[in-house]
């Protein structure tokens, strides 16, 4: 069942893609990707990584202060394997895999990683939220979106901050057990809830991050600005500039669109975001749509950096090892 659910996500989202393509006109896309400055793409390409680096190194300040002295250069490989996961997953959830690599290729404990993960998420969707709720206020003011797109972007928000919400509530509410005992009698999210239930083990370790949870924030706001100079670069090569301090608007807003679960990632979803916004900023649409294919193509690619790590400890996780995981933060 799971397998066919994400099978249907691909191809809703691919279906989008196709649609984007078809409207703006698949040639004239073609044709502009083809006149691309490859320089700015390269430029755009190392800031995209050294993003990325960032938040992994958020996850490592989180690692120090749990007492783990994981190596720099595997909490960064694991970082990147779990963003690679997120970019291939719904809802971005593939970045809860992290934990579980960085103990495969250096010995961290489960719980402590699990704690860093959980608290650069809250970090990173509350940073998001924020910057989104202003940049929705702004462009509502200047631009004529459509209720349809302001509903959309506003049902982004309420995920994001429903996500930072939930993840602090299992990192730091005094008597987690019983939260999730009332959130399982819920027949709607009782199912979703019990496949975290080992969340509720890492209060401990919460406790102890909350000591640099300044300077993580510092970095998932380096990181969010630098995407934003990684998406000036693209504007730039496809000959058409955007304003930087609309696009650092625009990249949690937009972004927040990935964790919609309709989608894998937000597939075709964040690109139809970007092509309203680029269009409504008057970049011409065949321009805008490369803008978010390239965009797509090199976010998912630079976190190629992490294929190496996933592959040590294998795409899937069986049964046999989601217990051990389940054990390992227990522990």
């Amino acid at each position: 069942m799971r397998h066919i659910k994400l099978f249907v996500q691909a191809g809703i989202g691919i279906a989008i893609i196709l649609w984007l393509l078809q409207f703006t006109g698949v040639s004239w896309v073609l044709d502009v990707i083809l006149d691309l400055n490859l320089l700015y793409i390269i430029l755009a390409s190392f800031l995209f990584t050294t993003a990325s680096t960032m938040v992994s190194l958020a996850l490592f300040i989180a690692l120090k202060h749990l007492g783990q002295k994981p190596p720099l250069r595997k909490v960064i490989m694991a970082s990147f394997g779990g963003q690679l996961l997120s970019d291939i997953t719904p809802a971005r959830s593939g970045y809860f895999v992290t934990p579980f690599i960085l103990n495969k290729i250096s010995n961290t404990s489960i719980k402590s990683g699990m704690a860093g993960v959980v608290a650069t998420g809250v970090i990173n969707f509350l940073t998001k939220a924020t910057i989104s709720a202003i940049a929705l206020a702004y462009f509502v003011k200047f631009l004529p979106l459509t209720p349809a797109m302001v509903n959309a972007l506003f049902l982004g928000i309420l995920l994001l901050i429903a996500g930072s919400l939930g993840l602090s509530m299992f990192m730091w509410r005094k008597h987690p057990n019983k939260l999730f005992e009332r959130l399982m009698k819920i027949k709607l999210i009782g199912r979703v809830i019990s496949k975290f239930k080992v969340l509720s083990n890492i209060q401990e370790e919460g406790q102890k991050v909350k000591g640099c949870l300044l300077h993580m924030s510092i970095l998932i706001v380096l990181s969010t600005v630098t995407n934003a100079i990684a998406l000036y670069f693209i504007s730039t090569a496809l000959g058409h500039p955007i304003y930087l301090l609309d696009l650092i608007l625009i990249v949690p807003l937009v972004g927040a669109l990935m964790y919609a679960p309709i989608t894998i990632a937000g597939l075709g979803i964040q690109e139809t975001g970007y092509v309203v916004f680029l269009t409504l900023l008057g970049m011409p649409p065949e321009k805008a749509t490369a803008f978010a294919l390239i965009t797509r193509f090199l976010f998912t690619g630079t976190d190629i950096i992490g294929l190496q790590p996933l592959l040590k400890i294998g795409f899937k996780v069986s049964e046999k090892n989601r217990n051990g995981f389940a054990d390992g933060i227990n522990n």
